[in-house]
């Protein structure tokens, strides 16, 4: 645990470095429009506009897609926990405030686009995706006991630098897949590209918050960052009840395992001599 004077020092250093990391965060996206990529004559109306309602017949993509989908996407709903996460020790008018809601609405982005292929494609049954996101986000991302009074800043900053080196390569793996498999939509693999560049250079902009935590208290910055190493959510894992079959199968098909969790933590964390 910090000082109460590292961190007051951490939070003012942040704040002078944040302008400057902030506009070239800003000026690194990539200002991709996820209704481009989405098979919208593919689509058709639901039941209540005279359409049909989901079956199982209609799912003609491969089931690791399906189901990879299904877990990126309710990961990515969990924005509102992330967000109560990251705002507990800064004004929302801020420049903290202002990258975290950049990043924010990157992430919301990613929802949108996730959830837009798979209402259109009927890659999964909607009503059943709706609920588990209504669980997902009631229950909340690390919203219990030993989190959200615990996190302080170097906390925050780490907390996000491993949840974003697991998403790039899950969202990477997962494109490899889906470009191989029959079945899967135009457009998707773009999308899952899309989302998997964009958490690399979130990352890369983490760091840098992250190095300024290393000048004002290397110690703390480097127990912080191994901290939130060994407890990372895999991607999925922190969703919804019900859905072990859909973990399962990602897990087999390698898009994301513990092993490959590991091993990816350990590479961030090699760049400070750091390992799990």
């Amino acid at each position: 645990m910090t000082s109460t004077t590292s961190e007051d020092d951490l939070t003012l250093a942040i704040d002078k470095a944040l302008p400057d990391i902030r506009a070239a965060y800003v000026e690194a996206g990539d200002a991709w429009q996820p209704h481009d990529y989405v098979p919208w004559d593919d689509g058709r109306n639901y039941a209540f506009l005279g359409g049909e309602d989901f079956a199982p017949a209609d799912v003609k993509v491969h089931p690791v897609v399906a189901h990879g989908l299904v877990l990126g996407l309710l990961t990515k709903d969990h924005l509102p926990s992330f967000h109560r996460l990251l705002a507990q020790h800064h004004l929302i008018d801020s420049d903290w405030g202002k990258f975290v809601g950049h990043w924010t609405a990157e992430e919301n982005r990613h929802a949108i686009a996730l959830r837009d292929h798979v209402v259109v494609s009927r890659t999964f049954d909607v009503e059943q995706l709706e609920a588990w996101r209504l669980e997902a986000v009631t229950r909340g991302y690390r919203q219990y006991e030993g989190t959200r009074d615990e996190l302080h800043v170097a906390e925050q900053i780490a907390m996000v630098m491993t949840h974003e080196a697991l998403s790039a390569d899950y969202f990477d793996r997962l494109a490899d897949f889906a470009e191989k498999a029959e079945g899967t939509p135009a457009g998707l693999v773009t999308t899952l590209r899309k989302i998997a560049a964009d958490d690399r250079v979130q990352l890369q902009y983490w760091v840098e918050l992250f190095t300024v935590a290393l000048d004002v208290n290397e110690g703390h910055a480097k127990d912080a960052l191994l901290g939130q190493a060994r407890v990372v959510s895999a991607i999925g894992a922190e969703t919804a009840e019900g859905l072990d079959e859909s973990r399962r199968i990602v897990v087999d098909a390698e898009i994301a395992t513990a092993e490959r969790d590991r091993e990816l933590i350990n590479v961030l964390l090699a760049r400070w001599g750091l390992a799990l």
